[in-house]
């Protein structure tokens, strides 16, 4: 259904496929956030952890449920997660000696929310007054060169194929191909 013979060996096009089919089939992405995690995280496999604690967080006080309560789609809003690698600078009080160290931040594509959540300033306020409050990693400080949490409305030009680039930048370090956070996402692949 998503791939031919030719594309089963390309990761890229295996992925492209997939979030094509999500954005196109499955639902319309209405918000577009940014994580940037603190202390900065270096493995695949923590990225995924601190998303699944956000995403639990966020369901829970837009919701106002339990996480043992937190509904299936299409009973709450569907959402997608990507972690994405990228060069961060260590020391930025430092100007004249920066280190850098790849490190992941984390892209989510969400369905638009319920009221009262339904706007870009009660969705905002939602995130950094209530999921923010104790959680470890998440970081909601804004400077010049980390902006701790972006939330902006989702457009398709930009955003649809915004996460694929990590596939070509990162395509010859260990684990290139993990962006598309199959564990946390709502992925669906039939019209059920």
């Amino acid at each position: 259904m998503l791939l031919d013979s030719k594309n089963y060996q390309d990761p890229t096009r295996i992925h492209k496929a997939i979030v094509e089919y999500q954005f196109q089939e499955v639902f319309q992405p209405h918000w577009f956030g940014s994580i940037q995690w603190q202390p900065f995280i270096t493995d695949y496999a923590t990225a995924v952890k601190e998303a699944r604690h956000f995403r639990n967080k966020f369901f829970c006080a837009l919701l106002n449920t339990k996480p043992t309560k937190i509904p299936n789609p299409p009973g709450r809003p569907r959402i997608i997660w990507f972690h994405e690698k990228a060069p961060v600078c260590i020391n930025p009080q430092d100007s004249k000696n920066p280190r850098f160290k790849i490190a992941f931040h984390t892209h989510f594509h969400l369905e638009e929310c319920p009221e009262p959540y339904d706007s870009w300033i009660r969705l905002d306020w939602l995130v950094r007054n209530q999921v923010a409050k104790g959680f470890y990693r998440f970081s909601t400080s804004n400077s010049k060169e980390n902006k701790g949490f972006v939330l902006k409305p989702w457009i398709h030009e930009h955003h649809a194929n915004y996460n694929l680039k990590d596939y070509y930048r990162f395509r010859h370090h260990q684990d290139s191909d993990l962006v598309l956070d199959i564990e946390n996402s709502d992925l669906q692949f039939s019209r059920n």
